[in-house]
């Protein structure tokens, strides 16, 4: 396996018509950014890139990457991603002035991560979805299960917004596309204003293969309150048919107060 070298994309913003406003230049901007933000799975999957071209499916067997978003990466925007060796890798995502947007580490572990997948079950979807508050984001409540298809011709279209070019995603689920699952687990379960996604942890089980049928399962793990604003932290589990193939840890601030940014 290869070293994980630097790498720069043109970060796009997916997701301009998306319920969550924060995608939306106007609202944005109401809450005190520049403009609309490019999606925190997005900025996950741009990071992931010299870790999946050094290890190719290794990664997707058996990587742990764990990044936190620091400052809003606007579409249009040229960013790098830099690794430095530190007992596995240090990951910077640099944006155009050469400030941190992101950070967090990457690494192999020698063996796929034990699961206790009996954390993890099927749970129906609240019709219509509750609205995120104490309650319905209780610590332990189990979120309804999303299922999504994975088809060739919408894998490439996700891998030609992103900008990936690997061969590796020819045959394999994108790691953003399965991130994106679990921000689903989130949003599809309660009814949000603007919501920001500000960190995760994975741990990957094994390469999700396309096609497929994906299913994330979620249960919350802490809810808080910091600087005016609500935070929650939950487990996900993405399975590609039955297999599991990634683990979670997810945190997003579901409501931003009446301070905004």
């Amino acid at each position: 396996m290869g070293e994980p070298t630097s790498y720069t994309v043109r970060a796009r913003n997916l997701a301009p018509d998306s319920d969550n406003k924060i995608h939306d230049d106007e609202v944005a901007r109401q809450f005190g950014f520049t403009g609309a933000l490019v999606p925190g799975v997005e900025v996950f999957a741009y990071a992931t890139q010299p870790f999946a071209a050094a290890w190719g499916e290794q990664f997707l067997s058996r990587g742990v990457m764990n990044m936190r978003f620091r400052r809003p990466v606007y579409d249009g925007e040229d960013v790098t991603v830099e690794a430095k060796d530190n007992d596995g890798y240090d990951v910077t995502l640099l944006g155009p002035d050469g400030e941190a947007q992101a950070v967090g580490h990457a690494t192999l572990a020698e063996t796929a991560a034990d699961v206790d997948v009996s954390r993890y079950v099927e749970t129906p979807m609240k019709q219509p979805p509750p609205p995120a508050d104490a309650t319905s984001l209780a610590v332990g409540t189990h979120l309804g299960t999303v299922r999504e298809q994975v088809t060739p011709d919408g894998h490439a279209a996700y891998l030609h917004g992103i900008g990936e070019t690997l061969p590796l995603y020819q045959q394999f689920v994108h790691p953003g596309a399965l991130l994106r699952m679990v921000n689903a687990a989130l949003f599809r379960n309660v009814a949000m204003g603007p919501w920001i996604h500000t960190a995760s942890v994975c741990r990957y089980l094994a390469p999700a293969p396309v096609p497929t049928t994906l299913t994330a399962h979620a249960v919350v793990m802490d809810r808080y309150e910091r600087n005016g604003k609500s935070y929650v932290r939950f487990d996900a589990l993405v399975l590609a048919g039955e297999r599991p193939v990634v683990e979670v840890d997810h945190i997003a601030i579901y409501d931003l107060g009446a301070g905004g940014a």
